[in-house]
């Protein structure tokens, strides 16, 4: 992405213009008007949190704005026909996507990611629970990629099977895995974005089903998923069951899935939050073109 090449303190100089103050600057980055002049001093010190939330504000300031343009027309990108059996292609592409969903939530490393899939046991340097999370990712994509597209399975959606995704996905990680949430969860970078009541969960979800499940071009897959995220119907590993269904949605269709990871989410925590507070979906539609092409 395009801001990934421009430094920290170029992006916080074209930000003050946009907020005149530092105080307010401070504020929407969630820092003290001190660490931002420290900040400019010593640009390394700014934190992991510090540049993913300066990256978002940055992508809602100025790439939202250049991206949402309605009606775009973008290529669809279609499957490889030689990767489908290829294990030298599709594997490597699985362990990116599988790292990458598991990359925006987690502070799980790279190379500890490598050690879990590559040794399939528990490494002494990583917990039980790091383990399970990179595991399960890659298994849960594996088993998706085998059955649609190796097998040539349908793989039909519905709240029983999104119920057993999540439980796949989080198994040996809460105790709740497979069980939507009773609680009022909150969604992290999105900011003012409430999801649903969980009295409602099971009646959205069934809405969401009947509307979306069948979601065949990557636009509406892209809106299907914005939605699903708004409902936020599990306590934990909403983003990354929310990812595996546009993945299961896009193989049906012969589509390649979008990979989200550390380099692109500041714009896909963005373009989300554009499109449910907004309602105007074409940044987070062309995040999903170009993230497929990646």
């Amino acid at each position: 992405m395009r801001y990934n090449k421009i430094s920290y303190i170029d992006k916080l100089d074209q930000l003050q213009e946009q907020f005149e103050y530092s105080t307010k600057l401070s504020e929407a980055i969630g820092v003290s008007r001190r660490a931002l002049l420290n900040w400019r001093s010593k640009p390394e010190s700014i934190s992991a949190e510090n540049r993913l939330n300066i990256d978002v504000l940055y992508c809602r300031h100025f790439l939202i704005p250049e991206w949402d343009v309605p009606k775009q027309n973008f290529e669809p990108v279609l499957l490889p026909d030689d990767m489908a059996h290829n294990e030298a292609l599709y594997l490597p592409f699985l362990r990116r996507l599988s790292y990458g969903t598991i990359e925006i939530e987690t502070d799980i490393s790279k190379a500890d990611f490598d050690k879990i899939i590559d040794e399939k046991k528990l490494p002494k340097n990583i917990s039980r629970q790091t383990f399970h999370e990179g595991f399960n990712a890659f298994i849960t994509h594996r088993q998706i990629w085998q059955r649609i597209v190796e097998h040539g399975d349908s793989m039909p959606i519905t709240e029983e099977s999104i119920k057993t995704l999540h439980a796949d996905f989080m198994r040996g990680v809460h105790d709740d895995a497979g069980f939507y949430s009773t609680n009022i969860r909150v969604m992290g970078q999105l900011d003012g974005v409430q999801t649903t009541h969980p009295d409602d969960i099971e009646e959205e979800m069934n809405r969401w089903v009947y509307k979306e499940a069948k979601a065949a071009t990557l636009e509406a897959i892209a809106k299907a998923h914005a939605y699903f995220i708004l409902i936020h119907p599990f306590g934990d590993g909403n983003g990354r069951v929310g990812r595996a269904l546009v993945m299961i949605q896009c193989l049906s269709a012969r589509l390649m899935p979008p990979v989200f990871n550390r380099d692109n989410r500041a714009m896909y925590y963005a373009a989300m939050e554009h499109a449910m507070k907004h309602g105007r979906y074409a940044p987070l539609v062309r995040l999903f073109y170009e993230s497929a092409q990646s």
